[in-house]
């Protein structure tokens, strides 16, 4: 996967990317852009929290959103409004400037640049691009827009008999019901010949998870590893950034409250080992580091991606930091179950992750092979170094069929391999084979 990310740099300066930043997509079968604004965030914002975003009173988006068909609005929960973040972010990315849009989420811009960058790529999701947008204001609506909204609402009304604007089961209720501690009692697992047999949270929040000051309202409530562990499941993941977990040893700020993450994962270690469960750490490392970062360590520099650069492990003090922070999260959390690595897709990592290790000066004397393997044996010795006893999965994910053999060979005999059993499987589609 090609991948934009943003510069850290960047991330502690408080900017946030535009890309080319063209025109937004119009919102004209609107009577104004307020309109488009109280229609897409009528079930996710309370109209209390858009109307101080653009300067008016809750009651004049209530009446705007009620001439225009809509019943409620609804009540909207704080824990709604934490889950929906992303939900919020695309309906209003061409509606709102960045500064508006934080503060109709109630975040600041690193926690933005951050959650572009680490939420599943939501940055490239939304296109590598922020659509330049100005500020939306209130104002007085005219009888041309009243007419306007009474158009909208007999539309809604013939399409909606019923009505339209609250949910019939509120948003994300099904959190609630499936973090209910099951009636039954948990029976004995079942034997079964796949081991591990772990999977994500349904619900999870992938940002930053482990910085929940509530287990219970996060991504695994006690009462959910209960039913996934009825249900056969023994393990579930959730995504590591080391520099989130561990001191990154030539920039701490980057690692600030990597404690509290360290606290919070062993609880929840302990949480889900007592319901059967075991908790595996999604590894996709060393991440990349925004060109300005080699300014001062030039001998780390791999390939370039843009604005940033691979950590290059055929050095000597990445393959140390990499050791060093696996063994410090295994020696905090020894009943951590396991990691899981994807070393040639998503994030740029290695000089082979994306396939381009010979534009490193490095690795482009090794084979794809022997880079990968080698990060695997030194997440391996970080693990061995904590004496803990700690399942490491390499998963073949984006590796290439050239090298994938070798590679299996070069891997420490004590790691497990994770394939994917649809690997050149013919699919028919729509009457399109692939």
């Amino acid at each position: 996967m090609t991948l934009a990310i943003l510069s850290i740099a960047l991330l502690h300066a408080a900017e946030l990317p535009v890309g080319s930043a063209p025109e937004p997509v119009s919102a004209d079968h609107f009577p104004s852009r307020l309109h488009a604004c109280v229609w897409r965030n009528w079930m996710l914002v309370p109209m209390e929290t858009l109307a101080d975003v653009v300067g008016a009173d809750a009651e004049e988006l209530v009446d705007m959103g009620r001439a225009m068909g809509l019943e409620g609005p609804p009540e909207i929960t704080p824990d709604q409004q934490r889950r929906s973040y992303i939900t919020v972010i695309r309906r209003n990315w061409h509606l709102l400037p960045y500064e508006q849009l934080l503060e109709l989420l109630g975040w600041d811009a690193e926690e933005m640049a951050y959650t572009l960058r680490e939420d599943d790529f939501l940055y490239i999701k939304l296109g590598s691009l922020k659509p330049k947008c100005e500020p939306v204001r209130y104002e007085e609506r005219t009888s041309a827009v009243r007419e306007a909204e009474a158009r909208i609402a007999g539309w809604v009304n013939e399409a909606f008999p019923e009505g339209a604007g609250v949910p019939e089961d509120p948003l994300f209720a099904f959190v609630e019901r499936l973090s209910r501690m099951p009636e039954s009692p948990r029976a004995e697992p079942r034997e079964s010949q796949f081991n591990p047999r772990f999977g994500p949270s349904y619900f999870a929040l992938y940002g930053d998870p482990l910085l929940e000051d509530d287990p219970e309202m996060g991504s695994f409530p006690t009462g959910y590893l209960a039913r996934l562990a009825q249900s056969g499941v023994n393990g579930v993941w959730m995504q590591a950034v080391l520099y989130k977990l561990t001191p990154f040893p030539w920039d701490e700020s980057l690692s600030e409250h990597y404690e509290k993450r360290l606290e919070n994962l062993e609880a929840l270690v302990a949480r889900a080992k007592a319901q059967g469960i075991g908790i595996y750490l999604y590894l996709n490392e060393p991440r990349a580091m925004p060109l300005a970062f080699y300014e001062e360590h030039p001998g780390m520099k791999g390939v370039v991606h843009g604005s940033h650069a691979s950590m290059c492990t055929s050095t000597d003090a990445v393959r140390d930091y990499i050791r060093g922070a696996v063994e410090h999260i295994s020696r905090e959390v020894p009943d951590l179950a396991g990691f899981f690595t994807i070393s040639a897709s998503e994030n740029p990592t290695n000089c082979w992750s994306h396939h381009r290790g010979h534009e490193c000066e490095r690795c482009g004397e090794r084979t794809p092979d022997e880079v990968i393997a080698e990060l695997h044996t030194v997440i391996r010795e970080g693990i061995e170094r904590s004496g803990a006893d700690i399942q490491l999965i390499a998963w073949d994910w984006g590796w290439q069929d050239g090298y994938v053999e070798a590679l299996v060979q070069r891997l420490p005999e004590d790691v497990a391999l994770q394939s994917v059993s649809e690997w050149s499987i013919p699919v028919t589609r729509g009457g399109i084979d692939t």
